[in-house]
């Protein structure tokens, strides 16, 4: 996607946790993802005391997100503080090669290739001059950890973010915008469609391969892979085994 060539956003908004620096920004194939209504509503850029309303505000935010993902199919999510490189083209901007942002999302599953993206413009609206606080925009990540739709690399699964680190600290995290439950049926469901029942094959097939071609799995991060796999090995439909640079998975 190009970047816009029109200046930069009006107005004095405070920095928003999720600005990229000026690394090159995802073309997805299809349009552009269409933001709800209530993303142009300034009141839902401070979450409100009323608690009532304020899980109103973070139900809305966690479908955004997840909503958002999906439409770009972003796996892995690097949530870090605004910088002065902030893109203007709408949609997603990919981490690579990024040293501050690449230290920011280590972690132990280093060795595996899955690719992080910024998302500049979900807690920011430039037409209305509004941008989220760091500090909500993690209760709202807090919130998606604690359904399950999100995983914070490097932290444990109990730890808050609001309260374990500060709000301006950079994290990365994958997001399940579909459950591991929900994919380890969808790996059933292709498993059965082409007959490989007793068949081991790679994650790289799985994720990679021409068989996979045209089906959700294709381009699957390979970490949400495992996490599906890992629902199928509890319930006894799957055997992994292998080095981590080379996981085979038998069917059963």
């Amino acid at each position: 996607m190009a970047q816009d060539p029109r200046a930069g956003g009006s107005g004095t908004a405070s920095p928003s946790p999720l600005l990229a620096p000026p690394v090159s920004t995802l073309a997805p194939a299809d349009s552009s993802f269409k933001f709800p209504h209530y993303h142009n509503y300034p009141p839902m850029f401070t979450l409100q005391p009323n608690l009532n309303t304020r899980r109103a505000q973070l139900d809305k935010w966690s479908s955004l997100v997840l909503a958002y993902c999906r439409h770009y199919r972003i796996f892995r999510l690097a949530v870090a503080q605004a910088t002065s490189g902030d893109p203007l083209a709408p949609g997603p901007v990919r981490v690579d090669g990024d040293e501050v942002a690449a230290a920011a999302a280590a972690d132990a599953d280093d060795a595996t290739p899955s690719i992080a993206y910024y998302a500049p413009d979900l807690f920011r609206n430039r037409t209305i001059d509004r941008v989220m606080p760091a500090g909500e925009v993690r209760e709202v990540f807090d919130d998606l950890r604690r359904q399950g739709r999100i995983e914070v690399i490097g932290a444990p699964a109990t730890s808050s973010l609001t309260t374990t680190t500060s709000p301006t600290d950079s994290f990365s995290c994958y997001v399940f915008w579909k459950t591991p439950e929900e994919w380890a049926a969808a790996v059933e469901a292709f498993v059965d469609e082409t007959a490989q029942r007793g068949s081991v094959l790679t994650l790289y097939e799985l994720t990679a391969g021409d068989g996979t071609r045209g089906s959700e799995l294709h381009g699957l991060d390979p970490v949400v892979l495992q996490r599906a796999l890992a629902v199928l090995v509890k319930r006894g439909k799957a055997q992994v085994f292998g080095s981590e640079e080379s996981l085979g998975v038998k069917f059963f």
